[in-house]
This record gives structure tokens, C-alpha cells and sequence, in this order.
């Protein structure tokens, strides 16, 4: 009785196992590749004057929330490296996980919105990536929406809160 049982229960695990049901049940346990950002470079300035030693404050909310910061140099210059980590999150069930980016600046106790948007994508999204790599900011500037075309998704915008402009903001 117990052969007649158990022969047909490890032929289904084996099958399950390759098959990849196996792997999709658990899914969930699985590590995924998730893109915090882009790598970003930008111009601070006050009424084009550059801001050198300004703290520009990265934070990249996913699992948790991340930041880090580095100073305008001289011609009011930033950068920052691109930002990964490894996550589960992309594989839970029942989950929409939204990635949070923002990139501000701290001047004389005023913090200055540079970038601010939201995503469900955890791989590279090509405007996003050229946008932040041409970060152009001017404290005098309002914070406005920037709307950009998704290219595979054209009836939907990104939305971006910044008081950096770009050529091709409406």
C-alpha cells in the first residue's frame, strides 16, 4: 500500500522539479536584480551662479529605505555611481512593489527637491537613465511635474517632480 503511494508522489515531485513548477512555487525565495538608480550627474546652481559644497542627498525606498550623500564641487557638479541590490520582493505573490527615488539638496537648511519619482520596474528604464544623467538645477526654479513619454507604453507619462528642467519638459 505505502510503495503503491509513495512511487507515484516522487514521480510527480521529479516532474514538478523539472518542469519548473517546482522553481515557480517558490518563486518567493528567489533573489532578483533590482536597479535603485541610474547612475545620476547634475549642475546645482542659485540663478545659474554654480553651488559648490551643497549635500546632495540620494534615497532609493524599495524594501527599505537607503540614502546616501555626497557635495557639489566647485562648478556646482554632483554625481553618483549606479545604485543595485539583490531582492525577493520581485517574486512574492500578491505583491506590487513600487520603487521610490529621490535626489535632493540641503542649502542653508533648505531642502530643494531634484528628483522625484516613482516606479514598479527594477530593471533600467532608458529615459529615466538619460534624464538623470543630465540633471540640470537651479534653486530659483519652482518645483514643477515634468511629464516624458513612456516609448513601449505611449498612452502613459513618467512623472517626474523636479526643479531641474530639460530641454524636452513640457
Amino acid at each position: 500500500m505505502i510503495k503503491r503511494i509513495w512511487i507515484p508522489l516522487v514521480i510527480v515531485l521529479a516532474a514538478a522539479t523539472a518542469t519548473g513548477v517546482y522553481a515557480g512555487m517558490f518563486s518567493f525565495l528567489k533573489k532578483y536584480d533590482v536597479l535603485l538608480f541610474p547612475s545620476v550627474e547634475g549642475r546645482l546652481t542659485n540663478q545659474g551662479e554654480p553651488l559648490a559644497g551643497v549635500e546632495i542627498i540620494r534615497e532609493a525606498t524599495y524594501d527599505e529605505v537607503e540614502a546616501e550623500t555626497v557635495e557639489t564641487d566647485a562648478e556646482g557638479r554632483f554625481s553618483f555611481p549606479e545604485w543595485t541590490t539583490r531582492s525577493n520582493t520581485p517574486g512574492k505573490p500578491l505583491i506590487e512593489a513600487r520603487l521610490r527615488q529621490v535626489v535632493a539638496a540641503k542649502y542653508e537648511g533648505e531642502y530643494y527637491i531634484l528628483w522625484q519619482y516613482t516606479t514598479d520596474r527594477i530593471d533600467e528604464e532608458p529615459v529615466i537613465s538619460d534624464l538623470l544623467k543630465n540633471l540640470d538645477c537651479d534653486i530659483a526654479n519652482e518645483e514643477i511635474d515634468h511629464y516624458f513619454p513612456i516609448p513601449d507604453n505611449p498612452q502613459f507619462d513618467h512623472i517626474i517632480g523636479s526643479i531641474c528642467r530639460w530641454k524636452t519638459s513640457s
